[in-house]
């Protein structure tokens, strides 16, 4: 439980993305979580101690770019709960039905590709977002929306799915390209690395 606990982010209460220590007082954060708080000049969530913004200059960790949506909050099943049962009668047993096994085999119940949202960074190269706002992205393209907003470091972004770009709300100029891609489309782009994160190839 403890391992749980240490594992997941006081800000977003989800299991951290590129955790990051605070040097100052060792308290551990999303990355993303903690850059908003500094850029809003808040100190430790935990702790109010400082935050040295030099941790955000150039950060690196070894992390898997294709992660999957980490699954937290942990639910823990109370096992102490009693498990409600139906008094029925030999008769009223529903029988078992049939298996089709042919079902397993149809296209429509086939596990959909795993597509990825990328960015261009400043200093060009592309970087994948934060899985948690990929997810939801994902999910505003596959509803046929034009666009969707996204709050990355506390600050809201608009993901423009027409114009394959992102720009901060209200400051259209400041666009940068987006991209939807494949996993294998993923291995041939040299993807840097992830939420602004960079991950070192070797």
């Amino acid at each position: 439980m403890n391992a749980v606990i240490e594992a997941e982010c006081p800000v977003c209460s989800s299991q951290m993305i590129a955790p990051t220590a605070i040097p100052a007082c060792g308290h551990k954060f999303c990355f993303t979580c903690l850059k908003g708080v500094c850029m809003n000049g808040m100190g430790c969530p935990m702790c109010r101690g400082p935050i040295d913004p030099s941790i955000f200059s150039l950060p690196s960790q070894v992390l898997d770019l294709k992660m999957d949506v980490p699954l937290s909050p942990v639910v823990v099943q109370d096992k102490y709960k009693p498990i409600e049962k139906r008094d029925t009668s030999p008769s009223e047993t529903p029988a078992p039905s049939a298996l089709n096994l042919d079902a397993s085999l149809l296209d429509d119940n086939l596990p959909e590709e795993k597509m990825y949202w990328l960015y261009r960074g400043k200093n060009q190269g592309w970087w994948r977002f934060d899985p948690r706002h990929e997810r939801d992205i994902d999910k505003a393209y596959n509803d046929d929306e034009d666009h969707c907003e996204v709050t990355i470091c506390g600050r809201t972004y608009v993901i423009d799915f027409n114009g394959q770009c992102q720009y901060p709300k209200g400051v259209p100029t400041q666009r940068r390209e987006v991209k939807r891609v494949s996993s294998a489309d993923f291995d041939t782009m040299g993807v840097k690395g992830l939420a602004g994160v960079f991950v070192p190839t070797s």
